[in-house]
This record gives structure tokens, C-alpha cells and sequence, in this order.
């Protein structure tokens, strides 16, 4: 005769199972989680001003997703071929979720400042930035005295009594002239009003100079012929610039660069037009796959992560890899033929 496990012992070890998932849930980890996100259809997000949309095919940028990791999670991502696990101090650089999302908003604003420039370059038009004097704030750390003093989007113009004219200058001047636990004043344009910020400057890892924990870049500002609008759609981060240059290029000069295919690219952008490295190709594969694109631009150093990713899952694309516009569009021209 078998003996049967008695059914109260099978309900106290799901009962267990629960518990234990339920503390590993709130159970944080030093790891954030590299996601399979979206892509943006490029014709709804960007309109250039007089600009011709074509009538077949789509231009695709493509997103991943990051979110933290918890130990229940942690587990799961480990068994996930699909997801890619980093530590959170080193692809968030020492910002929280909510800073993170932030500085990620002022880096697609760059890109976008970037693409219109480099597009409009493209189409042969008279593009270029103009450098606005001072150092612009893009992101505040968590362990900074500048945290509830600052924010993105603020310019500073000044550090005691030392003009800023671009963000090059900060380091040698706190170095120089400020010392440790110093109340410093920081002149700083917001808003169009020009506010004095006293704060004081502490150590931060990695910086050898007195800070407040800021993260800076220079203001720049796109000086071009045709006005464009570009709806991110609250996606952040640069890597979806070498696709809107490539989108304004379209529209401008009226070429129908997919030709009824479905074409899928990432890639952080310059003004010039060079193409940059960018973070998570490999999720990205998976996106463009779902998408139903057949062919996937990408930046020349995340090439052999790329086609590892398409080779191992056994995607039917092609993918380029670009390091510069010129070359995006020759690309594009010759998987037509």
C-alpha cells in the first residue's frame, strides 16, 4: 500500500514557498535587470516642418528597459538568457532610480539637439550648434550635497567669484581654489532667473577635486534651417539619435529610405554625424526581432554583441554596423538591392 503525503503537509510547504517568495521580494539587490523593450515608429514621432512622409515601409528606433532587481527577481534574471544583469553602480553611476530617470531625459533632449543638426547636415542644409557659455546640470547624485539644491536643467554661470564658460573649467577650479566642507557659492541660471545657491562641497568617489555631486555637459543649441518636432514619447537616453537624423533626412529630402521594409536602428548621434556606442544591443536585438524588422543598424563597437544575440536565437536579419551617417545611408540604400 503507497502512503500518501498527507494534504496538510502539501498546503504548509506551498504556504512556506509563498512566504519565502514574498521576503525575497522585498529584499533588495545591488543589481538593476537590461530588458527587452519598444520601438518608435519614427514617421508619428518626427516632423520636420514642410517635410514629405513616405507612403511604404517604417523607420524604427529601439528602447530597452532597466528596472531594479530584488533577490526573488535576481533569480529569475539569472535563468533568463533574454535580460542582461549589471551592477546598479555602474550603469546608473551612482544615481537612484528616480535621478536616473532624469539624467536619461536630458540625454534624449542632447540627441534630439544632435539628430536635428546631423539630419539636417545630411539633406545638405546649414546646421551647426551653438555652445551656450556655462555648465549645465544633468543629473544630481544621491550621496552629493547638491541634492535638493540643484536640479537638471540648471546653468551655472559662476563658482564664487570664477566665470564658468563650459563644463571643462569645473574641475581645475574646485581643485584650485575650494577646499573640502567649504560653503561655496554657486551662480546658476533657472528659469531665466539668476539664483546664488551656497552649498557645501564634500568628497565624492572618483573625484579628486571638492564637489557637490552634480553631473555636467555643455548647453548647446541647434541653429538650423527647418524647424523639426520630435515627440520622444518618454523614452530616455541618446541612443535613438542616429535614427532621428536619419528620419529628418527623409523627410527633408523627400527619399523613402525604407522602401516597404520594416528598418530598425540605434545609435547615439553627434552633431558631425559620428555614431556612438550605446548600452543593452543585445535586448535591442531581441526588440528589433519582434518587430519585425529585417534589418538592424547599430553602432560598429556593439556589432559582434549584436550578431552573437541574433546568431544564437536564430534571427533572419541583417545587421550593419555604422560609425557614422554617411555610411548609415549607404547601408540602408545597399540591403535594397
Amino acid at each position: 500500500m503507497i502512503k500518501r503525503k498527507p494534504l496538510k503537509w502539501i498546503v504548509w510547504s506551498v504556504v512556506l514557498l509563498i512566504v519565502v517568495a514574498i521576503v525575497l521580494w522585498f529584499i533588495p539587490t545591488s543589481y538593476v535587470v537590461i530588458y527587452p523593450g519598444v520601438t518608435g515608429n519614427l514617421a508619428q514621432m518626427v516632423k520636420v516642418q514642410g517635410g514629405k512622409q513616405r507612403n511604404h515601409g517604417n523607420l524604427l528606433m529601439v528602447a530597452v528597459g532597466i528596472a531594479p532587481v530584488n533577490e526573488l527577481t535576481y533569480i529569475g534574471s539569472r535563468l533568463d538568457p533574454n535580460v542582461e544583469l549589471l551592477k546598479s553602480s555602474y550603469a546608473m553611476g551612482g544615481l537612484n532610480m528616480k535621478q536616473y530617470v532624469q539624467y536619461n531625459v536630458s540625454l534624449m533632449n542632447n540627441s534630439i539637439l544632435a539628430a536635428e543638426v546631423a539630419g539636417e547636415r545630411l539633406a545638405g542644409l546649414h546646421a551647426y550648434v551653438k555652445t551656450v557659455p556655462g555648465a549645465l546640470v544633468v543629473g544630481v547624485l544621491k550621496n552629493g550635497n547638491a541634492q535638493g539644491k540643484l536640479q537638471p536643467g540648471d546653468l551655472i554661470t559662476k563658482i564664487g567669484p570664477y566665470p564658468i564658460t563650459n563644463p571643462n573649467q569645473v574641475h581645475a577650479i574646485m581643485q584650485k581654489h575650494f577646499t573640502y566642507g567649504e560653503i561655496v557659492p554657486f551662480t546658476i541660471e533657472r528659469h531665466h532667473q539668476t539664483l546664488v545657491v551656497p552649498i557645501r562641497t564634500t568628497h565624492i568617489p572618483q573625484d579628486s577635486a571638492p564637489a557637490i555631486g552634480v553631473l555636467i555637459s555643455a548647453l548647446q543649441v541647434p541653429v538650423i534651417p527647418r524647424p523639426v518636432t520630435i515627440n520622444s514619447e518618454g523614452i530616455g537616453g541618446p541612443s535613438a539619435g542616429m535614427m532621428f537624423a536619419l528620419e529628418i533626412y527623409s523627410q527633408i529630402t523627400g527619399k523613402n529610405l525604407a522602401k516597404g521594409r520594416i528598418i530598425a536602428g540605434t545609435g547615439e548621434i553627434t552633431p558631425s554625424g559620428q555614431v556612438q556606442p550605446i548600452g543593452g544591443v543585445a535586448q535591442k536585438v531581441i526588440t528589433v526581432h519582434r518587430s519585425g524588422a529585417t534589418v538592424f543598424l547599430c553602432p560598429a563597437a556593439n556589432y559582434a554583441k549584436a550578431e552573437a544575440m541574433a546568431k544564437r536565437k536564430g534571427y533572419q536579419m541583417k545587421i550593419y554596423p555604422v560609425t557614422n551617417l554617411t555610411q548609415a545611408l549607404h547601408d540602408i540604400e545597399q540591403s535594397a538591392t
